[in-house]
């Protein structure tokens, strides 16, 4: 059984070396121009405050820190850190541009956090001692998150049924919840953070990877399409595995062009700067072969051309 007290213990320079982690994360989605994962970030830092500084510290007092920092300047820093990053990282899952994308921003999303880690403790700068805990036994935690993770399998397989979603994609919002866990639990158990609890347990690492963020990920996909539909003018499938090998641009954006057969000048702009002209182009001619779409007439195609002179 997994201890109940789930304990972080780690020096202040990990705070430092965070902070660098978490302006080379934002560096790249500026890049990538990822704007609604840099906004969904931010509203994920402000449910970690609310969760875990107001409910948990707070309110409830199942949150315990020990440290030189004020407790609330190091709750925004704590909150952000996981917030932030995770929200982030998880919607630039579900926008699922391309699979070169979801590569680079997984390999930072895991190496950004295990070499913060280890940079904490091969460069002693600051070993000023923080620790911060929680106890999951108080109000059912454990049961309750278990209740939100088969409420989230049961609204999948009504998606699958009403033919909203496909398997592979329910398959792939699972799979996004337990790399974004299993990446901050990898990071902690390597480092030595969870040294406080003793020894490192494998059935705390396999409940929380498999719970702590598939509670509520179905969820986040749901609050995810109207800004997708936003976005790209309609709801359609995502890039399926059966794409990975080909598309090498923009998934959602061919799919929206070749579906509405329409341009948008200022986001044409913005493509042509991220994109090549022959990868954008051999990615429309993939998507209307395979999905079975009316090919696009000439002058569309020259007017598409004439965003990349």
């Amino acid at each position: 059984m997994a201890n109940a007290v789930v304990s972080r213990t780690f020096g202040l320079d990990f705070i430092y070396f965070d902070l660098i982690f978490l302006f080379i994360w934002i560096f790249f989605l500026i890049r990538k121009k990822y704007w609604l994962s840099i906004a969904w970030g931010l509203c994920g830092w402000l449910i970690y405050i609310f969760t875990d500084y107001i409910l948990w510290f707070l309110i409830t007092q199942t949150r315990e820190y020990t440290g030189l920092l004020d407790p609330f300047i190091f709750f925004l820093w704590f909150c952000f850190s996981p917030g932030f990053v995770q929200f982030s990282y998880v919607f630039v899952m579900f926008e699922k541009r391309n699979p070169k994308d979801l590569i680079v921003f997984t390999l930072i999303f895991y190496l950004g956090w295990i070499l913060v880690g280890f940079s904490s403790q091969i460069l002693p700068i600051d070993d000023r001692i923080i620790e911060v805990s929680r106890d999951m036994n108080v109000a059912n935690q454990r049961i309750n998150e278990l209740v939100m993770v088969l409420f989230n399998i049961v609204v999948a397989m009504i998606l699958v049924l009403k033919k909203k979603l496909r398997l592979e994609d329910i398959l792939y919002i699972f799979l996004v919840g337990i790399l974004v866990e299993f990446s901050l639990e990898l990071s902690l158990v390597v480092s030595g953070i969870r040294q406080a609890q003793g020894a490192w347990s494998a059935g705390l690492m396999i409940i929380n990877t498999l719970l702590e963020f598939n509670l509520g990920i179905i969820l986040m996909y749901l609050v995810w399409v109207p800004f997708k539909i936003k976005k790209y003018k309609h709801y359609h499938f995502q890039m399926s595995y059966r794409d990975f090998r080909h598309i090498k641009t923009n998934f959602e954006i061919i799919a929206s062009i070749c579906i509405d057969k329409s341009l948008i000048e200022r986001s044409m702009k913005e493509y042509s700067k991220l994109y090549n002209l022959g990868d954008f182009l051999a990615d429309i001619k993939y998507y209307l072969t395979v999905y079975n779409i009316e090919s696009i007439k000439p002058e569309f195609e020259t007017e598409i051309k004439s965003y990349w002179k």
